[in-house]
């Protein structure tokens, strides 16, 4: 605190921050010093900031230990957070120039740099945050906040943790399974060809009374399936936001796996609220395996935890020791070269390649309508601390953005896993800029035509989109819808 509260007191910035110009919006110039006057001089004292947070880190009681440590930590100077009690949805665009929004906001890079290019969240001086005096930022994850604006490259958010799709699973469901490459994987949830076959034996296994499925995800959610299309040479945006290659390489074969997927889920799969039903499916055993985030693997365990305490008479302290042991998270299955899941795999290396997943980086930022700028930049830099953001891992278990964090004994895992995929190029993060708010209705529309078309019209069989060609013109036309909207031809 002291070394924050020395910076923050000094008048001179730092020798490497000569001055650099620009033109505001309104026509007039100002120096790099200007900007960040906002966060120069004595902090704020006797003050009370409003922090908005995520809800799963609200109702799992990490946020409760955040802002107790920080209030403890600066009780001296009167500075104080609390929980803004507002929806993670709320919108900082329509809400802060009427003054209802939060000083600080948890949100996914898109969001705030969406917030960033209309002036709604400050620029941050990174040169007074730890994590970055530190360098304990991949590139890639820092990049993510960084924009050129007001004639500067400047970082308007600090990354907390890292999003990307990953398996859940139980090791006792899949425990006669084979393992042929002893990577602790069963074979079965390695590839989707191996996935697909399994859960189609499971459903059949299975009664329309008691229906059991060996795979779930929600198939209309464009987050988790974009990755079927970026694996197959698809991408957002290419040098201009006005480039969107949706259609572009083999993307359609990402549309037949879903097509494959679909069938042998059933009809809930393209609503928005299969996602939340895997955590009690996972636990009662309805599903054997999903994916999502791994934001979510506090509310996976304690659905497991519920399960073995009511179902299986357990001491909470014995359920909670399986549950941790239990529940399994891997790398995403590959995906086969030929975009057929029915194909059988012979040789997982030559027929079959890793599957590239969208990913996005949650963070923090500062109001630019908050009156306690230097309150909120001592916030920022408390929360995104080693100390906190490891704590934050472990209670929630989340990816950490910070690489020392990543790598500390008892957060999880699976971190190095998700690492080692963004430096092989394999989560694509989101683009932070606004125009990708266009994107994701036309996207989810297509993904909710295409499930469906199995799930509720073909019954196991795609009937209006069965071709090549019609895929194809599917994807044509979430093109040209996004186009449409964006006003782009």
């Amino acid at each position: 605190m002291k070394r924050l509260i020395a910076v923050i007191l000094a008048t001179v910035m730092s020798a490497t921050l000569f001055v650099a110009c620009g033109e505001t919006e309104s026509g007039g110039s100002y120096t790099y010093e200007q900007i960040m006057a906002k966060f120069e001089g004595e902090p704020e004292q006797n003050v009370t900031i409003k922090v908005l947070e995520n809800d799963i880190a609200v109702d799992e009681g990490y946020f409760d230990d955040l802002i107790e440590a920080f209030n403890a930590e600066y009780a001296e100077y009167g500075i104080k957070a609390e929980d803004a009690n507002m929806s993670q949805y709320t919108d900082l665009e329509k809400n802060g120039p009427l003054g209802y929004g939060p000083d600080v906001l948890y949100d996914a890079n898109d969001k705030i740099m969406r917030y960033a290019e209309n002036g709604h969240v400050l620029p941050l001086p990174t040169e007074k945050l730890d994590v970055y005096k530190e360098g304990n930022l991949e590139q890639a994850v820092s990049d993510t906040y960084k924009m050129n604006k007001y004639g500067m490259d400047l970082q308007f958010g600090v990354p907390i943790n890292v999003q990307t799709l990953v398996m859940y699973y139980l090791e006792d469901t899949f425990a006669g399974e084979a393992d042929a490459d002893g990577n602790g994987t069963p074979d079965v949830l390695e590839t989707y060809n191996a996935l697909y076959a399994y859960s189609k034996e499971v459903r059949k296994e299975s009664t329309n009374d008691n229906p059991v499925f060996g795979y779930v995800q929600s198939l209309n959610n464009e987050y988790f399936n974009f990755g079927y299309l970026l694996s197959y040479g698809a991408y957002i945006f290419g040098e201009t936001t006005s480039d969107i290659g949706l259609a572009a390489g083999e993307s359609y074969k990402g549309l037949q796996v879903m097509q494959d997927l679909a069938s042998i889920m059933d009809s809930d799969a393209s609503d928005d609220s299969y996602t939340v039903q895997a955590y009690n499916g996972l636990a009662s055993g309805k599903y054997r395996a999903t994916i999502t985030t791994p934001d979510v693997y506090v509310k996976f365990y304690n659905s497991l935890v519920d399960k073995y305490v009511k179902t299986d008479k357990m001491t909470q302290e014995a359920a909670e020791a399986k549950a941790a042991e239990n529940l399994k998270v891997s790398d995403v299955p590959r995906l086969p070269k030929s975009g057929d899941l029915t194909e059988t795999i012979t040789d997982v290396s030559s027929q079959t390649f890793a599957t590239t997943m969208m990913g996005g980086i949650n963070g923090y930022a500062i109001s630019s309508y908050t009156k306690y700028p230097k309150a909120c930049l001592l916030f920022v830099d408390f929360a995104s601390r080693y100390e906190q953001v490891v704590a934050r891992a472990s209670k929630l278990g989340v990816v950490p953005a910070r690489k020392d964090a990543a790598e500390a004994e008892g957060t999880n895992a699976y971190s190095e896993m998700v690492y080692k995929r963004v430096e092989e190029g394999r989560v694509v993060m989101m683009p932070s800029v606004r125009d990708l708010s266009y994107v994701w209705s036309s996207v989810g529309s297509m993904f909710a035509l295409v499930a469906d078309d199995v799930t509720v019209k073909g019954g196991g069989a795609p009937k209006e989109y069965a071709t090549v060609d019609s895929l194809k013109a599917l994807l044509t036309k979430a093109v040209d819808d996004i186009k449409k909207v964006m006003q782009i031809s």
